[in-house]
């Protein structure tokens, strides 16, 4: 009977479907928890690996001062993360003392209980978390500040006894060709400024700006003393454009003899970044050493191309086609990820006074008239005649003074100019104009004007009045305020950043190196050399340098 059963029962069909069902539906169970538990994993994962991504992405970066591995824990502790377990590497480049690399590397070891892997006795799903960031230095702005005053012209103290300026121009151009050689476009850029009295920044780059426009001889501008509390140059606010005259003239004779306060001599003028080491370079070998000497002008207009409200400037340049498209944008701003910004400040000595024309003798219309006839020239006074000017003629007082005149030497005043004087027999052909004052300092200087426009209409002590004169017409910034502002500015841009390599090529005066010393960035930055030795300072800031344009 139960043989029967059992035999009835394994030929039984019946039910068959709902076992394979059965089997099929704990298999899919299985397998389905097996997927969610997976699927939890790499979404863990990729959570994890977002926070410790942006943690290591915060840590490397170059403008913030902060521990690396505190930001990264940091960062996993406000994502409620536990930042105990995680293991973190640090490298940095530094050059000089300024950091111009960072990697930061870090793992983080996890793990996510199961719900269907323990029936396989797979408690935990473990996971490690890697990453890794670097930021580099890729960008650099640079302003090469070079002194060419009158002193650069002498002998070296060294043994070699060479020309201060030759061996300048030497070391320059290789530093030019040094940071420029094989560099990626765009990415470096040098503007070189040349300094003396003053800084001449060019027509081109002048117009870029706000200037007044007494005339159009030179381009220099006028800073005061609150222009050096920032870095830039407001393209807005009206600058104040140098009276074009000479200085350090003594000549009673040649009326143009002296030195340009703003010269405007081949290869003065600013160059603003370029990356093109001929053109530099030619600039560089058409330097010549004349007038004294302004550090703080070179540092200002040096920043000033570094700083970004220049960008405006770049960008009418580059649309003259007078600065390389790449540059659109530059100068960066300060901060600004993967840049650096540079300046080279040389010098060969210490701020002299800056000497300018007080206001009213530097515009508008002057005492002078000049008349011309062919190849002769002659000037006149427009000065009613007063009685320690008296000439000793009957006619008194007479309206102008003969400075200049048709008539002999002697001192003579007229009630007429000269082509209105019926004695001048070729008055009827001359041409007469009255001169604006850039005009007259455009023709004489003004220790000239002093001694035969005014001195000589005395009877006496023309040499004493000549010096006088010159001395009412202009003032001067003394050395002390000009040291004042440059450690001022230097002082603005360490504190944005802005790298500064300082230069003083037999320098003797205490105090100027001391400036130039305060000035760098660090010790490391600074260089104080004899003669030759100007070459090896400026290799090693180059080489410097070209460490940071390397590490792309």
């Amino acid at each position: 009977m139960l043989f029967d059963r059992v035999k009835r029962f394994s030929k039984d069909e019946a039910g068959g479907m709902l076992v394979l069902m059965l089997v099929v539906f704990f298999g899919i169970t299985i397998f389905g928890g097996l997927a969610v538990d997976l699927a939890n994993h790499e979404r863990t994962r990729t959570t994890f690996q977002t926070h410790l991504d942006n943690a290591v992405l915060a840590a490397a970066s170059l403008s913030q001062n902060l521990d690396p591995e505190e930001v990264v824990r940091s960062y996993l502790t406000s994502a409620g993360l536990d930042p105990s377990e995680v293991a973190i590497d640090t490298s940095e480049e530094k050059i000089g003392g300024i950091l111009v690399g960072r990697t930061v590397e870090a793992s983080l070891p996890a793990g996510l209980n199961t719900y269907f892997f323990r029936f396989f006795d797979i408690d935990t799903l473990g996971m490690t978390i890697t990453s890794e960031a670097t930021e580099r230095v890729e960008d650099i702005e640079i302003s090469l500040v070079l002194d060419v005053s009158g002193s650069m012209t002498e002998r070296s103290s060294d043994g070699s006894r060479m020309i201060k300026l030759d061996l300048l121009k030497n070391a320059a151009s290789d530093f030019v060709e040094t940071i420029l050689s094989d560099s990626e476009e765009g990415r470096v850029s040098i503007s070189l400024v040349p300094y003396s009295t003053k800084v001449n920044p060019g027509s081109a780059l002048l117009g870029q700006y706000t200037a007044t426009q007494e005339h159009d001889y030179s381009h220099c501008v006028d800073f005061d003393a609150s222009d050096f509390t920032n870095l830039g140059i407001n393209t807005r606010a009206e600058l104040q454009r140098t009276g074009h005259f000479l200085i350090g003239s003594d000549s009673t004779w040649t009326p143009m003899t002296g030195q340009w306060v703003c010269r405007f001599d081949g290869g003065f003028a600013v160059t603003p970044l370029s990356s093109s080491p001929a053109e530099l370079k030619t600039q560089i070998s058409a330097l010549t050493g004349l007038g004294s000497t302004s550090i703080d002008m070179g540092a200002k207009w040096g920043l000033a191309l570094l700083d970004p409200s220049a960008q405006d400037p770049v960008s009418g340049l580059i649309a003259a086609g007078q600065i390389d498209p790449a540059f659109q944008g530059r100068p960066h701003v300060y901060g600004a990820d993967n840049s650096m910004k540079v300046l080279v400040l040389m010098t060969d000595g210490e701020n002299r006074e800056e000497y300018r024309l007080k206001p009213e003798f530097a515009s508008g219309r002057s005492d002078l008239i000049r008349t011309t006839y062919g190849s002769s020239t002659y000037y006149t006074v427009e000065s009613s005649e007063n009685w320690s000017e008296n000439d000793g003629d009957r006619t008194y007082p007479e309206a102008y003074f003969y400075a200049q005149h048709p008539f002999g030497s002697q001192r003579m005043w007229s009630t007429d100019t000269i082509a209105n004087n019926s004695g001048y027999r070729f008055a009827d052909r001359a041409s007469e104009e009255r001169l604006d004052w850039p005009e007259v300092w455009a023709e004489m200087s003004p220790y000239y004007y002093g001694y035969n426009m005014y001195g000589r209409r005395f009877d006496n002590y023309w040499s004493y009045r000549a010096a006088l004169y010159r001395d009412y017409v202009q003032w001067t910034v003394d050395a002390t305020e000009k040291d004042r502002r440059l450690r001022q500015i230097c002082g603005v841009a360490n504190a944005a950043g802005v790298v500064i390599y300082s230069i003083g090529m037999d320098v003797d005066n205490t105090n100027s190196l001391n400036l130039l010393k305060d000035c760098a960035s660090s010790e490391a930055h600074y260089f104080d050399v004899q003669g030759l030795e100007i070459q090896t300072a400026f290799d090693m800031i180059a080489a410097s340098i070209s460490m940071l344009r390397l590490t792309k």
